[in-house]
């Protein structure tokens, strides 16, 4: 029963209490006439206590069942509340309380769902992997068979890279190096149906040693291959382009597949200009996965090195699509002389 009915339930009842006693008291004090005027301003004060106190309550009862369905405000339940309520911001201090304890019960479970999660997760001892792959890799090179033995040891790198999470930023060297690794599964995977080319001036070859966010190369690549080359029976390339200009490296990503038209191209550009947008929105098209990976990769570079640096997609129908990737030329090495943005060092410092 809820609250505001008891009361009313309770006033009813010291009403005719009250009545009942001051009744038979009265009636042997008064005359008729002010008895009658008795029970009249008695009625009068019990329904003043009524609509003062027991309606709003009722009320107030009816919108906070309300507001636990539609998950209101305390805003829009105090909207039912009288002015003239004295406790009103009492009211609303404790049904923030009750909201904000939801969500700390809420979110109290998901983390503990998530430690059960991460629990089970590790308990697939990655070193388990490695030491099979490893044997694997040792018979195969007793057998003489050095190409399966190049394959297992690519996907042992492959692994130990991707599992690794000692570190968010990594030298190009090593993103490069884990590419090829990635490469040389899918060229066994696939039958050598595609090739991977690396460009690098020796003008540029200091920025193999230049730090950049971990695992954004990897996604290109297989969208590359999954994308825009999954018709290609042979002669498919992957193209990697390193160009260090005065203050930025631009690596570009570049493939001869079918590529895109117009229109799916714009979308694409779109999706990833969107930052704002929750990925899990964009339905349908043959382009969502890469929609939603080049977003995540665009978010990450963005929120380390500020809304200047990000990624751009270009692409020609039936001739290939080019992903470029601009960001901030050495790094590590510009913070260590201390002219790094104040955006990267506000970022960095939760590296």
């Amino acid at each position: 029963m809820g609250m505001a009915r008891t009361i009313k339930l309770y006033m009813m009842f010291l009403f005719l209490l009250i009545l009942f006693l001051l009744l038979g008291y009265i009636t042997k004090l008064l005359s008729p006439i002010w008895m009658g005027i008795f029970i009249v301003n008695l009625t009068i004060l019990t329904l003043w206590l009524y609509l003062t106190i027991a309606k709003p309550l009722s009320s107030f009862e009816d919108s906070l069942d309300r507001s636990i369905e539609t998950e209101l405000g305390s805003e829009a339940l105090l909207d039912n509340l009288s002015d003239d309520v004295l406790f009103k911001n009492k009211i609303k201090d404790l049904v923030e309380k009750c909201a904000n304890e939801m969500i700390r019960e809420n979110s109290a479970e998901m983390l503990d769902k998530q430690a059960e999660l991460a629990a089970l997760q590790s308990q697939i001892n990655p070193h388990f992997l490695y030491n099979t792959l490893e044997t694997i890799r040792g018979y195969a090179l007793i057998d003489d068979n050095n190409d399966i033995a190049k394959i297992v040891e690519a996907l042992a790198a492959f692994f130990r890279y991707s599992i690794n999470r000692r570190a968010d930023l990594v030298t190009l060297r090593d993103e490069l190096v884990n590419i090829q690794n990635y490469m040389m599964i899918l060229k066994f995977r696939f039958n050598n149906r595609f090739t991977l080319e690396i460009i690098i001036d020796d003008d540029d070859s200091k920025a193999y040693d230049y730090f950049i966010p971990k695992l954004i190369l990897q996604p290109i690549v297989e969208n590359a291959i999954f994308h825009g080359l999954e018709d290609c029976v042979e002669g498919g390339r992957v193209t990697i382009e390193v160009i260090e200009t005065e203050k930025n490296l631009l690596i570009t990503v570049s493939d001869n597949g079918k590529g895109m038209d117009g229109k799916a191209l714009n979308d694409l550009n779109e999706r990833i200009r969107s930052a704002e947008r929750n990925l899990e929105d964009y339905k349908g098209g043959a382009h969502r996965n890469t929609g939603i990976a080049l977003s995540n990769i665009q978010k990450r570079i963005q929120l380390l090195f500020g809304p200047d640096y990000g990624l751009s997609v270009y692409s020609t129908a039936n001739q290939g699509t080019d992903v470029e990737l601009t960001i901030p030329a050495g790094y590590e090495r510009r913070m260590q002389k201390g002219i790094v943005t104040d955006h990267e060092k506000g970022n960095a410092a939760h590296q």
